[in-house]
């Protein structure tokens, strides 16, 4: 919660008429039309059982688009960021998706399962439907580091059951930025209404669609 405080604080400061969301605390309603998605510690459960896999997540979104997005790796030391019409940066370098295609290599895809039952099923359904042949699979349980690690090129795809807009709206914006694709399961455009996300670098998105089909 200090971590959500001091956040917020900062961005009261700086952007007194925007609205806040935050996965840890009541919203904030002010003024302004634009509004800031909080979540100061994605990957709770890894954190809390010593892992290094969490991150912390900031977006802003303006009535037509999301328009800024922060993702920080405090133990790696990665910041992420991007603002809508721009390249996706890593701690100031430039990043891209990865090149890989759906002929002759691998494909690195990480999942997640969300926490409704009916979200864990579909994730089953998902893991048995892998050929391990052309798909390598991880599940790392942090929407921060999975869309990061797909807008850097470490991963070519992202399959989650549950998501929310915290989650995944940073992640979102540095994937599409970086030339990625994100769509919701039926493969149309995401939008922070879907509840379910596939993000890819673009070429091996078809394959992905076929697995929660």
């Amino acid at each position: 919660m200090s971590a959500n405080k001091y956040i917020t604080d900062k961005l009261l400061k700086y952007f007194p008429n925007n609205d806040i969301v935050s996965e840890e605390a009541r919203p904030i309603d002010n003024p302004g039309k634009d509004t800031w998605y909080i979540d100061p510690l994605d990957g709770t459960t890894n954190f809390s059982y010593g892992m290094r896999e969490f991150a912390t997540c900031l977006t802003r979104i303006t009535p037509e688009k999301i328009d800024i997005g922060v993702i920080g790796l405090p133990l790696s030391k990665e910041v992420y960021w991007v603002q809508n019409g721009g390249y996706s940066y890593l701690n100031g370098e430039i990043i891209k998706v990865s090149e890989c295609d759906n002929h002759g290599s691998k494909s690195m895809i990480l999942l997640c399962g969300g926490h409704e039952t009916a979200q864990q099923k579909k994730f089953i359904k998902i893991i048995q439907r892998l050929d391990p042949k052309t798909i390598r699979f991880r599940i790392l349980s942090s929407a921060g580091i999975e869309t990061t690690s797909v807008a850097c090129g470490r991963a070519d795809g992202y399959i989650s059951t549950g998501i929310k807009p915290w989650d995944v709206l940073a992640g979102v914006l540095l994937i599409r930025s970086a030339g990625g694709k994100v769509t919701n399961f039926v493969g149309k455009e995401w939008t922070i209404k879907d509840s379910t996300i596939i993000a890819s670098n673009g070429k091996i998105h078809d394959k992905l669609l076929a697995l929660v089909k």
